[in-house]
C-alpha cells in the first residue's frame, strides 16, 4: 500500500510539473459551472455565483460596465479559453452570446483585421492630443526658499515612498510566509486525509476479503450439504428401485406360479375329460358287446325254442340269474334299453384349454 501511495504522489507531481493537473482542475471547475448554469430555468435567472461576489455586482452600475465585460469575453473566446470563459461568464452573470461586430460598432473600433481581438485595437488607440495654443505661457521662476522647500518635500516623498516600499516588501514577505505555512498545513492535512483514506481502504479491503472468505466457506458448506442430500436421494432412489424390482420379480413369479397352476389345472381337466371320455367309450363298447351278446343269446334262445321247449324252468332261471350277476359285475344296468341308447351314441369334441 505504501508503494501505491508513493506512485500516486509521483503521478501528481509529474502532472503538476507539465501543467496537466492544472488543466484537469480547470476542466472540473468549468464543468461544475456549466452544470449549475445549465439547469432548467437557470438561463432566465442570475447566476448563483454572481450573487456571492458583491463587488462584481457593482460592475453593472457603471455606465460602460457591460461593455468592459463583453470586451473581456470576446478576448477569451477569440483565444479559445473556454474553461476560463465558463467561470468568467458565471461569476460576471454574462451568459448570453456576444457579437463582435456589434461591440466594435458600439465602441467605435475599426476592427477590419479578424486575426486580432477587439482589446488589441482598443489598447492601440492613441489618445487625442489637445490643440496647441499659439499663446505662450509665462513660467514663473521659483525663489530659493521655495526651491528648498520643494527639495525638502521631494526628499520627504522619497523617504515616504521608500518606507512604503519597505513596508510593502515586509508585508509581501509576511504574506509569502503565511502562504507557505498554509500550503504546508494543507499538505499535512492532505497527507493525513490520504493516510486516513488508505487506512479506510485497507479496512474495506480486509472486510471484503473476510466477507468473501465467509461466503466461500458458506458456499462450500452448502455444496457439501447439497452433495450429501443428493447422495441420500440417490441411495433412497436406488432402494426404492430395488424394492420395486423385487416386488416386480415377486409379482412375476406369482404370475408364473399362477399360470403354471392354471396350466396344470387345465392339464388335469383335460386329463379328467379324456379319462371320462375313455371311460364312457369303454362303457359304450362294453354295452355294445353286451348287446351283441344278448342278441346272440336271444338268437340262441330262439334257436333253442325251435328245437324244443323241453328245457327245464329251473335251468333257465339259473342261467338268467347267472347272466344278471355277470352283467352287474361288468357294470351293465340291465334295466336300461341298450337298443335305445345305441341311437344316441356320439362323440363330443373336447376343446383344448390354453
Amino acid at each position: 500500500m505504501q508503494e501505491l501511495t508513493e506512485l500516486k504522489n509521483l503521478v501528481i507531481q509529474s502532472l503538476e510539473a507539465n501543467g496537466s493537473l492544472a488543466k484537469i482542475r480547470a476542466q472540473i471547475r468549468a464543468s461544475v459551472f456549466n452544470v449549475v448554469d445549465q439547469q432548467d430555468g437557470q438561463q432566465k435567472k442570475q447566476s448563483p455565483f454572481f450573487w456571492e461576489n458583491n463587488k462584481a455586482q457593482t460592475i453593472y452600475e457603471l455606465q460602460q460596465g457591460k461593455d468592459m465585460l463583453e470586451i473581456i469575453k470576446e478576448f477569451l473566446l477569440f483565444y479559445d479559453m473556454h474553461y476560463t470563459n465558463s467561470i468568467f461568464s458565471s461569476e460576471s452573470n454574462l451568459r448570453e452570446d456576444i457579437n463582435r461586430e456589434n461591440i466594435a460598432k458600439k465602441l467605435g473600433i475599426d476592427a477590419v483585421d479578424q486575426t486580432k481581438p477587439l482589446l488589441y485595437y482598443l489598447i492601440g488607440k492613441k489618445p487625442q492630443q489637445a490643440p496647441q495654443k499659439n499663446e505662450q505661457l509665462k513660467v514663473a521662476q521659483p525663489s530659493p526658499k521655495d526651491l528648498h522647500q520643494v527639495q525638502q518635500q521631494q526628499k520627504q516623498d522619497q523617504q515616504n515612498q521608500l518606507k512604503a516600499e519597505q513596508d510593502k516588501q515586509r508585508q509581501d514577505l509576511l504574506k509569502q510566509e503565511e502562504l507557505k505555512k498554509k500550503q504546508q498545513e494543507l499538505k499535512e492535512q492532505q497527507l493525513k486525509e490520504q493516510q486516513l483514506k488508505d487506512q479506510q481502504f485497507k479496512e474495506r479491503e480486509l472486510q471484503k476479503e473476510q466477507q468473501l472468505k465467509k461466503q466461500q466457506e458458506e458456499q462450500k458448506k452448502q455444496q457439501e450439504q447439497q452433495k450429501q442430500k443428493e447422495e441420500q436421494q440417490r441411495l433412497e432412489k436406488e432402494k426404492q428401485e430395488k424394492i420395486k424390482q423385487d416386488e416386480l420379480k415377486r409379482q412375476q413369479q406369482e404370475q408364473k406360479e399362477q399360470q403354471r397352476q392354471l396350466e396344470q389345472q387345465k392339464l388335469q381337466q383335460q386329463q379328467e375329460i379324456m379319462r371320462q371320455e375313455d371311460a364312457r367309450r369303454k362303457k359304450l363298447e362294453e354295452e355294445k358287446k353286451l348287446k351283441e351278446q344278448r342278441y346272440e343269446d336271444e338268437k340262441f334262445e330262439d334257436y333253442k325254442g325251435q328245437i324244443g321247449e323241453d328245457i327245464d324252468d329251473e335251468q333257465q332261471i339259473g342261467e338268467s340269474d347267472e347272466y344278471m350277476q355277470q352283467s352287474q359285475s361288468q357294470g351293465i344296468d340291465m334295466t336300461v334299453d341298450s337298443a335305445a341308447l345305441e341311437e344316441f351314441d356320439y362323440y363330443e369334441d373336447v376343446e383344448e384349454l390354453d
